[in-house]
């Protein structure tokens, strides 16, 4: 898993972090690109909102979470990937990512973790 993460980050540019982390929020493998950065405190706030869309999607479709999640915003970007069962890929980006070369290369690493998770 790690060298999963390790590639992630140097495939994407201005990646700041990424992390297996289960809907308990507990991270299962963690890769920060500086040390300043807490993946494990972030990982942690965004698996609430893939915790909340699921409750939201309860009500309209049918059971499973949702595939992705992906915050823009001006600070950079997460991207929340579902990898199986009850684990999420966490990828944080900063401001001078290209978001379309992030969503693909998640996307990417998210295929490798699930194979690896089952």
């Amino acid at each position: 898993m790690k060298s999963v993460l390790q590639e992630i980050l140097d495939r994407i540019p201005g990646a700041l972090g990424a992390a297996v982390v289960g809907l308990d929020g507990i991270t299962v493998e963690k890769l920060a690109s500086r040390a300043s950065f807490n993946i494990d405190l972030v990982s942690a706030e965004w698996i609430g909102l893939v915790k909340r869309a699921s409750a939201s999607l309860r009500a309209v479709a049918p059971p499973g979470g949702p595939e992705e999640i992906t915050v823009v915003s001006r600070s950079g970007l997460a991207i929340l990937r579902s990898i199986g069962g009850d684990y999420y890929l966490c990828v944080v980006i900063g401001p001078e990512c290209i978001p379309g070369r992030a969503r693909y290369e998640v996307w990417r690493a998210g295929l490798q973790l699930e194979e690896a998770l089952a």
